[in-house]
């Protein structure tokens, strides 16, 4: 499929064609072809798979799972073996400038967002990122949501959209952010931009069932970032004097500092000019790395009953799940959300990776 419309849409039958989607940053994948097969040469020249020219879509029963630009391709002759990575709409994000202006006068650029929620500022990156020519992503919008929220971009900074969605999605009242690709009933493919609380249906697993539809359950828990203090740096703006360089700077210190050794952390936010603003970014920073991260995963048949139909599988999908008698896990019912999933075309098992609610 191209990668700049979004159409053009060509069946291949790839060998393995592993990917993973999640929510607040990019996932991708790989995809193997043998060009030797009958059915892949017929359809797999080199301009169907270019690298920043195409796209892989994986769909089950016509539903997409996932869709991912081809950002590289590698080719063995003896074998016939064509290896494409490709990575989701987030890494298109992160190629795309939000200024207006696309030449030397970039710096001259001003746009201010006020009395806006989060989610439609973020709703407003992203049309600027699809506005020009060469620029124009399918999408379907969330509505308009009035509020407090403000904020000012500047051409000087030379913001991606995905730098400006990641310094309000890591504030600590800020929405997570969802671009799930679908069918648009023409052939081609769109995307629909959801944020906020993605929590919209539960999956409900009780591992500790005699016959459970679910395997593989593990639990990982890291404390390597981990922060009891937490130092923002601003713009610069800060007053200059024989003593200081002029940076702005505000912390923030956790109170799990009984729990955890002294463990410093330093972060820049180049857009923040305002004290109380950069103070905010350091206090959401910190409550981010505040204490260890646990996340857990298992996997499912694609055609477990838990599961039902794959189009209610999204991230912030809840997992309501239970366990007892364990030696590391306490007995219980828990509610946790889905970070991400993923699987393979020749699986019949999709991998799903959860941990609790706020993180």
């Amino acid at each position: 499929m191209s990668s700049k419309t979004w159409a053009d849409r060509v069946e291949l039958k790839p060998g393995s064609s592993p990917w993973e989607r999640g929510f607040n940053h990019s996932f991708g994948g790989n995809t193997s072809l043998t060009l030797s097969d009958p059915d892949v040469a017929a359809v797999a020249g080199l301009n169907d798979s270019y690298p920043g020219q195409r796209a892989i879509v994986v769909d089950y029963d016509n539903v997409v799972v996932y869709a991912g630009i081809i950002w590289e391709a590698e080719y063995d002759r003896d074998s016939l073996k064509l290896d494409l990575t490709h990575e989701d709409i987030w890494s298109l994000w992160d190629a795309r400038l939000i200024s207006e202006i696309r030449d030397e006068n970039i710096v001259n650029w001003e746009k201010t967002y006020s009395g806006l929620e989060y989610d439609t500022i973020v709703k407003r990156i992203i049309q600027l990122a699809v506005s020009g020519p060469g620029r124009s992503v399918p999408m379907v919008y969330e509505d308009d949501y009035s509020g407090g929220r403000s904020r000012t971009y500047n051409g000087y900074n030379m913001d991606t959209a995905l730098s400006a969605m990641e310094e309000i999605m890591d504030l600590s009242d800020g929405p997570d952010i969802d671009f799930r690709p679908e069918w648009d009933g023409a052939g081609g493919i769109r995307f629909t931009l959801r944020t906020g609380d993605l929590s919209l249906n539960t999956i409900e697993v009780n591992f500790s069932a005699p016959e459970t539809p679910a395997r593989g359950l593990w639990i990982k828990t890291s404390a390597r970032d981990v922060a009891t203090q937490m130092f923002a740096v601003g713009e610069g703006s800060g007053k200059k004097t024989a003593k200081s360089p002029g940076m702005l700077v505000r912390e923030s210190q956790s109170s799990n500092i009984a729990d955890y050794p002294a463990l410093e952390r330093v972060e820049q936010f180049k857009n923040i000019k305002r004290g109380p603003e950069l103070y905010d970014q350091a206090a959401s920073a910190l409550v981010a790395t505040n204490g260890a991260v646990r996340q857990a995963g298992f996997e499912l048949k694609l055609d477990s009953p838990i599961l039902g139909n794959l189009w209610e599988l999204r991230p912030g999908t809840i997992v309501r799940w239970y366990i007892r008698d364990d030696p590391y896990f306490t007995t219980g019912w828990r509610e946790w959300r889905v970070l991400k999933y993923s699987g393979d075309i020749d699986s019949d098992f999709v991998k799903i990776e959860f941990q609790p609610k706020g993180g």
